[in-house]
């Protein structure tokens, strides 16, 4: 593995976004919730969207919304990108996530993601912090938020997959645990 580095993309390389999230195996997380996202296939997880929805999307998350973040994760001996990860306000914490490609899980780009998601966050754009809810049975992203430095909460939430109850914990990171190593 090369140097793990995120990168705006470009509209015209929206194919790999478009690609992954066509992809079973790569949305296969993302199965059975109860989501409501044009053109989500709560089967497999896939979501279609056309050229349009496309542009639109891109318009909102890339040139226009200041509170958002979308990137590419490339590894430098690699060409294309082998994920995507990205943060945005919601109400008043940012959310984040992170997606791999599934060619690529298993190689340890997650952590090495969203390390260098906390530098762009924390260093260059000033965010205060960062959560994610992730359902327990989730155990690898889990575990790579938890060695990224984000901490269990204590707040929980339920979710439906397949129309069974889940639990799904929050973790967050926080500028002054990014910089200082700990929760002020």
């Amino acid at each position: 593995m090369g140097n793990i580095y995120l990168n705006v993309p470009t509209s015209e390389e929206m194919h790999y976004r478009r690609k992954w999230m066509l992809d079973p195996e790569t949305m296969d997380y993302n199965a059975g919730y109860e989501l409501d996202i044009a053109g989500y296939n709560k089967e497999d997880g896939t979501i279609r969207m056309n050229d349009e929805e496309l542009k639109d999307w891109y318009y909102r998350w890339i040139d226009k919304e200041p509170n958002r973040y979308f990137a590419y994760i490339y590894d430098s001996d690699i060409e294309e990108p082998v994920g995507e990860i990205y943060y945005y306000l919601n109400e008043v914490i940012h959310s984040m996530g992170i997606l791999i490609a599934a060619k690529y899980r298993g190689k340890g780009y997650s952590y090495k993601a969203l390390s260098e998601l906390q530098k762009v966050a924390f260093e260059k754009n000033g965010i205060d912090a960062l959560v994610d809810f992730i359902p327990l049975s989730r155990e690898k992203a889990i575990y790579n938020f938890k060695k990224a430095g984000f901490v269990e909460t204590g707040m929980e939430e339920k979710v439906l997959c397949f129309d069974k109850e889940q639990i799904a914990k929050q973790l967050l990171i926080t500028k002054d645990m990014f910089f200082y190593g700990f929760y002020s």
